[in-house]
């Protein structure tokens, strides 16, 4: 099963590093690092969004989704809690986003910038993101690996095809529409193409309306969504950081660093949700998390690192090829940037266990611990340092986690079997 995910998402990202090609090429010529900054921190709203739209249940859907797939009953209940909860979300998110819009432009685009527009029009596809999300989770649940992959392919191929033809109309207003309307695509994309045996499970005049599955659903949501919060908000105040101490710029450099990380890193990412938090959930010992801990680091590590090594030894080739010649002087930023991805896939790996065995205390301390260490840090370094400041304080944070994580796995269970 594995394998099977693995290989179903290295065709999954080589497109999405294809498409990703043409659309960052695209935004480093016509609106260049100031730019990709701004599309940067949309990006972050959208990905809080994402998460508030089923209030920062997704994890938890997942492991019932796995746990309860075959009992139509309390799937019904399950599907039924959480779209009550995108209701509800989907609300306060339109309060906030409409009426507030001028407020959340000043902050997030700075008051020399006008794009408060983009907020009204996100307050419409909040409930869009709220199905969609449960779409994922379905799709995850069910570990329906090929079908998560044809749906994201659409998304990100129609998506960039939008991003390119605003972009290229409008400059930075149409990058940032484009990016709005993503969530929209996406849902066209499960309308089209998920079968109805899927459709069928969150059809309105069969689901029973209520919150069954609120309490247990409710322990995943609130530290998820703060978590998130915070992630979000500090990569847009690291942005605010170097563009204060360095440049604006630069801002866009570490953006299009972080980027490039997030493109690369998604040749794991899917094996998460889709893999490992639904077989964690089922594993009742010690002995059946360390066997399957030791299979994933033995199949995938030998790959990032080949994978990492030639993504270092081709860096300045791979900055012409997504961006332009200005952009060269984030080639420092690639070995720090690296070695902290790296480091940051062996511990999540591990530290799945927290979100698979309800333990969302642990999860909750160790995420914000790792923002607050990335924001500390960064504050730090970049004095000393500048923008390569930023990616050491990356590496550095996630050591420190790898190593907290280890600690809180092998001391939480005194009295009981240690997991390491």
């Amino acid at each position: 099963m594995l394998l099977k995910v693995t290989s179903a998402n290295t065709l999954l990202v080589a497109v999405r590093m294809g498409v990703s090609l043409i659309s960052q090429k695209v935004l480093a010529i016509l609106i260049g690092a100031e730019g990709i900054a701004q599309v940067g921190n949309l990006w972050n709203v959208i990905r809080f969004f994402e998460q508030f739209s089923i209030l920062g249940t997704s994890n938890g859907l997942i492991k019932y989704v796995s746990e309860y797939r075959d009992d139509k009953k309390q799937l019904n209940y399950l599907l039924s809690t959480v779209l009550v909860f995108t209701a509800l979300a989907s609300i306060l998110s339109f309060v906030i986003l409409f009426f507030w819009s001028d407020a959340l432009n000043n902050l997030i685009f700075g008051i020399n910038n006008d794009y408060g527009y983009i907020f009204k029009i996100l307050s419409f596809i909040i409930p869009f993101m709220g199905i969609n999300a449960t779409l994922n989770a379905l799709l995850n649940g069910h570990s329906a690996y090929k079908l998560f992959s044809k749906i994201t392919l659409f998304t990100v191929i129609v998506s960039t095809i939008v991003i390119v033809v605003l972009t290229f109309k409008q400059g930075t207003y149409g990058s940032l529409l484009a990016i709005s309307i993503s969530p929209l695509i996406q849902f066209f994309g499960y309308i089209l193409i998920l079968p109805r045996k899927y459709r069928n499970h969150i059809n309105l005049t069969k689901l029973s309306y209520g919150l069954h599955f609120k309490s247990k659903l409710m322990s995943y949501s609130f530290m998820t969504v703060i978590v998130v919060l915070i992630i979000n908000i500090s990569e847009i105040a690291i942005r605010y950081l170097i563009e204060s101490k360095v440049s604006a710029l630069d801002a866009g450099y570490w953006t299009a660093m972080s980027s490039i990380s997030k493109t690369y890193m998604q040749f794991s990412a899917a094996i998460f949700p889709l893999y490992v938090l639904p077989k964690y959930a089922k594993i009742k010992d010690t002995f059946g998390f360390r066997k399957e801990v030791k299979k994933i680091y033995q199949m995938l590590l030998p790959i990032i690192v080949v994978g990492m090594f030639l993504v270092f030894l081709f860096r300045d080739l791979i900055i012409k090829v997504l961006y332009t010649e200005e952009f060269l002087s984030m080639s420092t930023l690639f070995k720090w940037q690296l070695l902290g991805d790296l480091i940051k896939f062996c511990a999540i790996v591990i530290s799945y266990q927290f979100l698979a065995k309800k333990q969302i205390g642990y999860f909750v301390f160790t995420e914000i611990l790792s923002v607050l260490l990335f924001y500390g840090f960064s504050v730090y370094f970049v004095n000393i340092y500048g923008t390569e400041g930023i990616v050491i304080a990356h590496f550095i944070r996630y050591v420190l986690y790898f190593i907290v994580v280890l600690y809180i796995l092998r001391h939480s269970f005194i009295g009981k079997n240690k997991l390491l």
